[in-house]
């Protein structure tokens, strides 16, 4: 069942604005971490809270219960995490990821739980699909902003189903493209990965953005994608072959904004009929973070209503994986480097005052 809040501090007018980051995962409350303390952590959570509502995704269940699934890896948090995570100003999380369902169904509902007993709107994981699959609603001066939150990342038994608690699945197929005349000249060759969105996954929440264009006024879509460059061919550049039609594909539905997070890195930015498809955030705060996670980062802040916009700040995480706003020479690699991955999708940016505008064509 969607949920609404009004977010503090809003006035009434004809715009409401989101802050947008990537993962979370914290394990250390913030009364025992040094790094909380950090002056340029502060100024990072000042910036975020600049919105009338901040969105991030939750990559850990906050549970002490359940029992750990066989998978790659597993992660999970005590349910005292989720007073930090509102303390950061966060309103809503997106929970379908590859590790909500880290310790089984049981600590997914504890985390739906704890989220609603510490007044974290969430969308993304429910007890079935039609729960999974409902949005979250964020309203600004009766302005409403619909949440969605879907994963291509999906464990197995991880995906919601009728009767089947789960997150938000929107699966995809994948072979190998093997050149056999290659490979004999020059053994070791990585294959080419074609990967396709399951149709019927695309269509169903295809038409759930549709719908919810009745209701909302803007309509955002978080997916949970993509790979981290440590495991992709850089033959095959940054994105995964599906990501790109796929993203189109929601734009066309409806959506107003894709935002993308998994790959613990920054990926392009592309605007497909005036609207931005952010293919990947990077990290927000990931404590400990691990070899292949790459520490440039941002917030992205749209502004939804008569004039909409996309701006830039720009964040690098610390050696524990808390985020710092960048300035200076600092802010400026973060943005010529969101800046070069974008020139190709034909996305310009304008720099200035270490932020960044996404200019429309």
């Amino acid at each position: 069942m969607a949920r609404e809040k009004r977010p503090h501090g809003m006035e009434d007018g004809g715009t409401v604005t989101l802050s947008l980051v990537g993962d979370v995962m914290i394990e250390t409350p913030f009364a025992r971490q040094p790094a909380a303390g950090h002056t340029a952590f502060r100024a990072a959570i000042t910036e975020l809270r600049r919105a009338d509502a901040v969105v991030a995704n939750l990559e850990m269940p906050l549970s002490t219960g359940g029992y750990r699934v066989p998978k790659h890896s597993n992660l999970r948090s005590d349910p005292v995490i989720a007073a930090d995570v509102r303390g950061m100003g966060i309103d809503a999380v997106t929970l379908a990821n590859n590790h909500l369902m880290d310790y089984g169904p049981p600590a997914m509902l504890d985390t739906l739980a704890v989220c609603d007993q510490a007044n974290l709107l969430h969308c993304g994981a429910g007890a079935d699909l039609t729960a999974a699959d409902g949005p979250a609603w964020l309203v600004h001066g009766g302005r409403r902003v619909a949440l969605l939150s879907v994963a291509c990342t999906l464990p197995m038994e991880s995906d919601a189903g009728p009767g089947k608690p789960g997150i938000a699945p929107l699966r995809v197929g994948f072979s190998f493209e093997v050149d056999a005349n290659l490979l004999v000249e020059q053994p070791g060759t990585m294959p080419t990965v074609r990967s396709w969105a399951v149709a019927a996954d695309r269509d169903r929440v295809c038409a759930r953005i549709a719908a919810l264009r009745a209701e909302a006024d803007a309509v955002v879509v978080a997916i949970h994608w993509g790979v981290p460059s440590y495991w992709l061919s850089p033959a095959q550049g940054p994105l995964a072959e599906y990501q790109r039609p796929l993203a189109h594909a929601l734009i066309e539905a409806g959506a107003d904004l894709v935002c993308g997070h998994h790959s613990h890195s920054l990926h392009p930015i592309e605007l497909y009929r005036d609207k931005p498809i952010l293919y990947s955030l990077g990290n927000f705060l990931f404590e400990g973070p691990r070899p292949f996670m790459e520490p440039e980062s941002i917030i992205a802040r749209a502004s939804f209503g008569p004039r909409p916009s996309l701006e830039i700040v720009p964040l690098l995480l610390d050696e524990v994986g808390f985020p710092h706003l960048a300035t200076g020479e600092t802010a400026g690699h973060v943005l010529d480097l969101v800046a070069r991955l974008s020139q190709p999708f034909g996305t310009a940016l304008e720099i200035g005052d270490g932020r960044a505008r996404v200019v429309a064509g």
